[in-house]
């Protein structure tokens, strides 16, 4: 339904309320499945911690086992291992993705809080002395105004891409949750092939150990 003068003012207000619970709920399921990066973020670092393990093991007591894996098996356990390594380096940034949006995202609802309270009270005593007075103030922010202060002490590359990703989500309430669920879903993707590399890498070895 569209604002028109002809809407009824309490068929907009229910309008408006339902939306934004609406848009509170999913701002709620997309925060409750991001705050679970970490823990995905612990195993893959276990499972980093063992490439980097058994690739320095392997390597240092080459001489010991190239007579049990042979010098082909040695060379397809190494391929996976590092193969998993870049993985869960790949998953780690992902992570930190994902945690410095939420934790972002956490902090900007913080400070805006005590920003709009005191914007609304202004805005309530703004508008009755207007109405008094007669005249029509526009008193709704500019949210193109405030990336324009925010991009100043930029360089001209950064402003195109905070311009650019402003221009991108224009709209989007959950823009902010979309960049975090993104890079959350990256993570999830990375660090499962980090762990089926790592389990390849354990049966390789198993395989060529029993070929001797």
């Amino acid at each position: 339904m569209s604002d028109t003068p002809d809407t009824d003012p309490l068929e907009e207000w229910n309008r408006i309320n339902k939306e934004n619970a609406e848009q509170g709920f999913a701002s709620a399921l997309y925060s409750s499945l991001t705050h679970t990066s970490p823990i995905i973020d612990r195993f893959s670092l276990w499972l980093l911690a063992g490439s980097g393990a058994s690739g320095a093991l392997l390597i240092a007591q080459i001489e010991n086992v190239l007579p049990y894996l042979t010098a082909k098996g040695f060379k397809v356990c190494m391929f996976f291992l590092i193969v998993s390594a870049i993985l869960g380096f790949l998953a780690k940034y992902k992570a930190l993705r994902c945690q410095i949006q939420v934790e972002m995202q956490s902090k900007l609802l913080e400070l805006l809080a005590p920003i709009f309270a005191e914007h609304e009270q202004a805005e309530e005593q703004i508008q009755q002395y207007a109405e008094q007075r007669g005249m029509e103030l526009d008193t709704e922010l500019s949210f193109g105004k405030v990336v324009e202060e925010f991009s100043k002490p930029f360089p001209r590359w950064v402003k195109w891409l905070i311009k650019r990703q402003v221009s991108k989500n224009k709209g989007g309430r959950q823009a902010g949750h979309h960049i975090a669920i993104k890079a959350y879903v990256g993570q999830l993707r990375f660090t499962f092939w980090q762990a089926v590399m790592f389990i390849a890498f354990l049966s390789a070895g198993a395989w060529y150990a029993q070929a001797i």
